[in-house]
This record gives structure tokens, sequence and C-alpha cells, in this order.
């Protein structure tokens, strides 16, 4: 027997997300600049879709150029973004505003189509848009209040229209009520990381950003040029080209730029920035993309002179634009092959030694006649000798110094000390550095037999109380004249070229004990 049922109609559900989802964008990992590095996206793509006309229309106004104006008002709590790009008509705008609304051409800067509400929602309570395009003849304004669409959960927003010259063209960005006030270290920072994020841009000299007035600007890396003499030099800058299959999706992803040496070396400024549609992605000052396999430790030297930048266009980014989406271990091939690229550069900028850096901060400390006191004092030429194993007949040790006035002056050249022992010469030639903080307080290298170059780096913590006494700084340096002694001692005695463990150390025991006895004159 059957039994007939009742066929119901079917219902629907609406997958539309209503307004009130704008509220949740505060909750957002945003940084403020990669914040307003979305209206400044939307600016520069405005710019370059529309490059022919805004370029013949420049030429009749005051300013030549796309001009970005970002204004900060710590007082108001405002945030305002202007620019004389293009400008928007009705349906730009209201792709602008809607939720998941993609712009026509997603090949650029504007891809997602969520940029311009998220970053604004994620400021502040309330903000506005107001924007005509080139050739319209009316001006367009909205106004949206996060919490009343929130409460509310209103599909419209009223679009306000005014008429305007058809030659005017510009969108203006207002938020207002920020949740996160911009103070302190962070205004800085936001100049510094804007002026690298657009550093292509900046470039052209086609575009200009202000910040409260100020003209953002890049620094570029001052790189490594050896003299090879007869005018020959090698600067340390090379194209590298990279290329990897899309474990998920099998497609090939192509990545070209450059690698370099900084020298001088920075921490802050070292890594490599990576790009994508000409702007940065991952990089920028203390931002750099450092992976441990290519860069090594933080206090590695190779951590602080190693730079570059790289193009990845067709490499997928996260919503927020400011990181690469990895998935699928794509960021492990990356970096095996970026190595591969680099293995050259990372080995120069370990190895490399500026030798040749002026010296600031220790100009009211050195005095070479203590030095001249230490090194022709009888008992550390007798230690020498012994550890040298040189016979005792030699002359006795003569110093060769600069001048005291040139050393208080600090020259370019290092500090230089000769110990003459009959037909052996043995050179000690320390360098003081202003590297960084967390840099290698000290660096020894051996280029010839009796050359012996040290490298001491200011900036060490280490070095603090040393730097601001003068009778302290003397004992320093014949410490480190000693370490540097012991292991090239050490270095001498190895089987096989290995060096016990204990070596170094005894080796210096000798030294240090001999010259311990001395008699400390001048606060030495």
């Amino acid at each position: 027997m059957s039994v007939d049922v009742e066929r119901l109609e079917n219902e629907t559900i609406s997958v539309r997300p209503d307004s009130g989802v704008y509220a949740t964008y505060q909750r957002l990992s945003y940084k403020p600049w990669y914040a307003i590095a979305e209206f400044v996206d939307n600016s520069t793509q405005s710019y370059y879709n529309n490059k022919v006309s805004l370029i013949k229309a420049y030429e009749g106004e005051k300013f030549k150029k796309l001009r970005i104006v970002i204004n900060y008002d710590d007082e108001q709590n405002s945030l305002v973004i202007f620019d004389n790009a293009n400008g928007m008509e009705l349906d730009d705008l209201r792709r602008a505003v809607m939720l998941n609304s993609p712009p026509r051409n997603n090949t650029g800067r504007c891809e997602f189509g969520m940029g311009l509400k998220t970053a604004a929602c994620w400021f502040g309570r309330k903000w506005s848009i107001r924007t005509t395009m080139l050739g319209s003849s009316r001006e367009l304004q909205i106004s949206v209040h996060v919490p009343d669409l929130a409460i509310k959960k209103s599909e419209e927003i009223e679009v306000v229209q005014r008429f305007t010259d058809e030659k005017t063209h510009f969108t203006e960005i207002k938020i207002e009520q920020l949740y996160k006030p911009l103070k302190g270290r962070t205004l800085g920072r936001i100049k510094d990381q804007l002026g690298s994020i657009y550093r292509e841009d900046l470039r052209t000299k086609e575009v200009e950003i202000l910040w409260n007035g100020e003209p953002l600007s890049f620094k570029e890396p001052p790189l490594l040029t050896e003299d090879h003499g007869s005018e020959k030099q090698t600067l340390w800058k090379r194209d590298i080209s990279i290329k990897i299959q899309n474990p998920i999706t099998s497609n090939y992803l192509n990545a070209s730029g450059w690698v370099g040496i900084m020298i001088p070396g920075s921490q802050r400024d070292a890594g490599f920035a990576l790009l994508r549609r000409g702007r940065v992605i991952i990089g920028g000052p203390g931002e750099g993309y450092k992976p441990t396999e290519i860069f090594g430790q933080a206090n590695s030297f190779r951590s602080q002179r190693l730079v570059g930048e790289l193009h990845m266009n067709d490499w997928p980014v996260t919503q927020a634009k400011d990181a690469f989406d990895w998935s699928g271990d794509l960021e492990e091939l990356f970096i095996s092959e970026l190595r591969s690229n680099c293995q050259e550069y990372m080995e120069k900028a370990e190895g490399h030694r500026e030798r040749n850096k002026p010296l600031d901060k220790t100009e009211m400390v050195f005095s070479s006649e203590p030095i001249k006191k230490l090194f022709s004092d009888k008992k550390f030429e007798e230690a020498i000798i012994e550890e040298m194993e040189f016979p005792t007949t030699q002359k006795p040790i003569s110093v060769q110094v600069e001048d005291t006035k040139k050393l208080e002056s600090v020259s370019d050249t290092p500090i230089e000390f000769n110990l003459f022992l009959g037909s052996s010469n043995l050179t000690f030639r320390l360098y003081w550095q202003d590297q960084l903080s967390d840099a290698n307080w000290m660096s020894v290298d051996y280029p010839q037999e009796n050359l012996i170059n040290i490298y001491l780096n200011m900036a060490n913590s280490f070095f603090s109380e040393f730097l601001e006494n003068g009778a302290n700084l003397q004992v320093l340096h014949k410490f480190v004249i000693a370490l540097a002694l012991a292991e090239k001692l050490a270095r001498n005695s190895a089987i096989n070229g290995l060096v016990s463990p204990g070596e170094i150390r005894t080796k210096m025991n000798s030294v240090l004990r001999k010259a311990s006895e001395l008699v400390r004159n001048d606060g030495l």
C-alpha cells in the first residue's frame, strides 16, 4: 500500500552578509602601515589604470604627478587620505563599499575587493568617501557609521551627489573616532614602512606620497664595492631568477630580482623585500625577510649585510596583502632555491671585513703614550718572546703608532702596533667598528703570516664602560691583543690543523701571566 507524501515547497537561505559584518573588521590583525597601504593601493592602481588621461590632465594642474596626501590629526583623532588619481563613478564606489565585490580587473594591486572597507572599519567607528571621476560632472559622497550598521543591519547606504567641474578628479577618505590612536614610535614606523612598501612607485618620480606634509622616501642600501686597482671594481650585486612549481596547483611561479651585500651592515635594513605587482608584501625596516637557512642567526654578519629585492607577481598572497600564502610547503621550496642563488653572497657577507671605518665615540680616550709604554716594557717583551719562541738576544720591541694628536682625532686608519723581533715583524691592527649591539664583540683574521687584524664592535654593550675610561681602554687593548696572539700560537701548534679545546686558554694564561706583572703607568 503506497502512501502519498505531500511535497513541501523549497526554501532559500540568504548567504549575503548583512552590514553588521563591518563591525567585525575591527578585530583583524592589521598593522597600521598595512591598513593605510590598502588606501594607497587604490590610489596608485587608479593612476596606473588611467595613466594616459591623467598625465594629460596633470599638464594644466598645479601638481604634475600622482599625489597622495595622508594626514593624521591626534587632536581630532582622525585620519584623512586624499589623492588626485582618476576618482570613482557610482559603479566603482558601489564596488568599493559592497562586501565581496572585487574589481573587474583584479590583476593589479586591488584584487579581492575588501581592502578599503576592512581597513577603514579596522581604523575607526566612522568613515566617509568623497570622490569624483575625471570627465564626470558629479561628486559622490557616502558616510558609514560602523556601530549603527551593526545595530540596524541595513543593506543600503545613501549616496549624496553634487555637481562639479568635469576636470576635477580626486578621492578623499576620512576616518574618525579611531579605535587605535597613532602615537610615539608608531608614527615614525608608519612613515618608514610606507616609504619602503611603495619604493617602486617613488623611484619612478611619477608618484608622491606625503605624511602630514612630509614627502615619503626610500633610502637605497649602500652596497659593497671593492677596488682591484687600475680602476677595476666589483659591485656586490647580482641578478637572480627563481622558478618553482606550486605543489598544490601545479602551475609555475616565478621570482626575479637581485641580491647584494650592504656595507655598512644594518640589522634593521638587511634582508629581502618581497614585492608583488610593484608593491612590497614582506620587507621594510626591521621587517626584512630573513630565513635562517640563508641569513643564519641574528648576530651573524649575513644577518646584517645580505640585502635584496624579489618581484613575485604571480605568487598567492593573504587577503590583507601582508604575507604570502605558503601553503603546500611552498616556502620551503622557495628558500631552497633562493639559498642556491645566494651561496656566494652568503659566504662573502660572512667573511668580509671592513677595515677603514672612522671612529666617533672613542675620540677622547685614545692616547698613544700609555700604549708605547705597554709595548716597550721589558717584561712584556720577554713574555712575547717566550711565547713566540724567539731567541732572547733579539732587539727590544719598538712601537710605530700615529702621533697623539692624530690618534685623538680618530683617523680613518686602524690603530697599528708593530713588534720588531729580530728578522721577524709581527703587526697588530685594531679596527674599532660601529656595528650592532648584538653583533660579535670581537673578530680576528690572519691575512698574512705576520699580520693580525682585530675587529672590535664599539656598539656592543660589553665595551660601554671601557669607552668612557681611557685607562680601562688600554687594559682592553692589551687583553684583546693577547687573545688574538694566543689564538695564533694555538694555530701554530695545531696538529693536522686541529686545535685542542684547551690550547687557546693555555696560551692565553701564559701570555696574561707575564703581562699582568707590568707596572701600571698613567693609569695602565
